[in-house]
């Protein structure tokens, strides 16, 4: 489920015109989002909201118990959705956080193309010379790697076990050289996430040099892609950025 909730995602849901009282659900959702924001400002990760602790609230709020099986229903569907959404604020707060190396989830396209002899000698070199791993390493909200992915080999090479990470996204654009033409993939550099559009032009790497491509598709980066991608480098026309 994506975080902040928007009453949009269960109007897509079969189920919800059978929903009589829309109005408990938007408390619902506010009281969800809450919880986001929450994460968000703190930036750690150690809480975890518990059923008891919202039955000793409504008990001392309301002075009445939650006994019932629905309450019951309710309670673990709330608390659920509420700490998932903390948890996710959290990650979306973008502060440095130490996590152990082996929980870092490695995409399939990371996984079968090693960086190059090169890149890879001179993060080696940075670390020989200073102890630390030259690039930051970044996941997305599920946890796997999407930037720094010689630092996290160099992790294990040299057996560290706890890596600071920082919480992202990665966005790629699908765009063709000409109108109806086929569609190639790029990824957007992080300056420019969120700031792209389909329609834009903007200025990418190629094997024949950097060219201009119109852009069909933004999406956010899934880690299915056969090969490493190039980057686009800026945005060459657009009325929004």
């Amino acid at each position: 489920m994506k975080f902040p909730l928007v009453i949009e995602q269960f109007q897509k849901e079969p189920e919800f015109e059978k929903i009589s009282d829309k109005e408990f659900l938007q408390l619902f959702i506010n009281a969800v989002n809450a919880a986001y924001e929450i994460g968000k400002r703190a930036a750690y990760g150690g809480f975890c909201l518990t059923a008891a602790m919202i039955k000793a609230w409504q008990k001392r709020e309301y002075r009445g118990e939650m006994q019932r099986e629905t309450d019951k229903m309710f309670l673990d569907v709330f608390t659920k959705c509420s700490n998932d959404a903390y948890q996710q604020g959290v990650k979306d707060s973008g502060r440095v956080f130490d996590i152990p190396t082996e929980s870092i989830k490695i995409f399939p396209c990371f996984a079968e193309h090693s960086p190059k002899v090169e890149k890879m000698e001179q993060k080696e070199q940075y670390f020989t010379e200073t102890g630390l791993l030259q690039s930051q390493i970044i996941l997305n909200g599920n946890g796997y790697l999407i930037d720094g992915f010689t630092s996290y080999l160099l992790a294990k090479e040299h057996g560290i076990q706890v890596v600071p990470v920082r919480y992202s996204k990665r966005q790629i654009v699908r765009a063709s050289h000409k109108p109806g033409g086929k569609l190639y993939s790029w990824k957007l550099p992080w300056i420019l996430i969120d700031r792209v559009h389909t329609g834009d032009k903007v200025l990418v790497r190629t094997e024949r040099g950097v060219q201009a491509v119109t852009v069909a598709a933004v999406e956010e980066y899934a880690g299915n892609e056969p090969e490493p991608l190039r980057m686009v480098i800026r945005v060459k026309q657009t009325s929004r950025v």
